[in-house]
């Protein structure tokens, strides 16, 4: 029993041995770590400049024409001649739709008949009276109504009045807007709602603009347009609303813009920006350079050799995109940080990237 009690323990004591043996390889093959790793973060960082902050009103309006007028014929009848295509480009002068006139043609033949035979009547008349010495103005007129002439007269420029609205007209060159076709031959009724011609070569656009901003605007002054697309026009302000809406605090700008190349759409809903102020200074960094911290003093960070140094400054002006300052440490054509710079500290070493760059990361096998 006792040699079997003396066996365990020496293989208990192999066994140690084997598991030193294993823990001292391992340590040899695992480097150590230095203590002095250089970690550096990378910071993004733009150059300033010396171009001027110009403080801009923006807004969305939508686009209206110029000039629009519903075709609506004054009277009934049967279609005869019919134009009207959606998006159809039309000149002025040029005829919409034309009802079938022979009815008309009719009447006016009859008011004219109607007309001759109450001017015989009236002539007649009128002889009469110089024969006996009798013609004034006054009597002249009551004879045009007693012999009919004068009602005759009026019943003849009536029937002429509605044999012209049997073709409409294009009072001005524009597009029609026809949202149910029209067939020819078809009875229309009088005052019935066929489209609308639309003067798109310029277009009104509305925009609402608080009540603090008015009065940085006047007649005349330069609007930048973008259309959904993406493309860009430049209108100007005819007029400024003189009242202000009581409960959103808006006044209504109104902006003229060319549009001959019909690239804007009556509807659309338009971006557009006023520059009403420039401003200038010894600087113009990028807004987002711009940090406050504790105390609510406003810094940013230049780099100097791949090393920041951060400057108090207080921007003289700022919008969302841009800063100006004036300060004897910050001029042109310095590096500023705007990106990954908010937990730096002063004469932090950095790996330095500029806006845009692509950064790509070392890999490791």
């Amino acid at each position: 029993m006792y040699s079997q009690y003396s066996a365990t323990l020496l293989s208990i004591f192999i066994l140690c041995l084997s598991l030193s043996a294993c823990s001292g390889a391992d340590d040899r093959e695992r480097p150590e770590r230095p203590d002095d790793v250089d970690i550096r973060p990378d910071v993004t960082f733009a150059i300033a400049d010396d171009r001027p902050l110009h403080i801009y009103i923006e807004s969305q309006g939508v686009a209206e024409p110029i000039r629009d007028i519903t075709v609506r014929p004054r009277i009934s009848g049967f279609i005869a001649e019919n134009n009207l295509e959606d998006g159809e480009l039309v000149q002025q002068g040029e005829t919409i739709l034309a009802f079938d006139d022979q009815e008309w043609q009719y009447q006016l033949q009859q008011a004219e008949n109607e007309y001759e035979t109450a001017l015989v009547a009236y002539n007649i008349e009128t002889r009469q009276r110089q024969n006996r010495g009798g013609n004034d103005g006054n009597g002249d007129r009551m004879v045009r109504i007693s012999t009919g002439l004068a009602a005759a007269e009026m019943l003849m420029e009536r029937a002429k009045l509605d044999l012209s609205y049997t073709a409409i007209k294009a009072p001005f060159s524009g597009k029609l807007s026809v949202p149910v076709a029209v067939t020819s031959g078809a009875y229309i009724s009088a005052g019935s709602e066929l489209g609308r011609l639309i003067d798109d070569s310029r277009l009104l656009i509305r925009f609402d603009v608080l009540e603090s901003e008015l009065n940085r605007l006047s007649r005349g002054m330069a609007v930048e347009l973008t259309t959904p697309s993406g493309q860009r026009k430049v209108g100007e302000i005819r007029s400024l609303a003189p009242v202000v809406d009581f409960e959103s605090k808006t006044g209504q700008v109104v902006v003229e813009v060319d549009n001959s190349d019909r690239s804007l759409r009556v509807g659309m809903t338009v971006e557009g920006r006023i520059r009403a102020e420039t401003h200038s200074g010894t600087a113009r960094v990028p807004r987002e350079s711009i940090l406050e911290r504790d105390g609510g003093r406003t810094l940013l960070f230049k780099l100097n050799n791949n090393i920041v140094e951060w400057v108090y400054v207080d921007p003289e002006f700022a919008t969302s995109e841009w800063a100006i300052i004036n300060h004897n440490e910050i001029a042109p054509g310095d590096t500023i940080a705007v990106g990954r710079h908010f937990a730096l500290s002063h004469l932090q070493q950095v790996r330095p990237r500029m806006l845009g760059q692509i950064v790509r990361e070392d890999v490791v096998e």
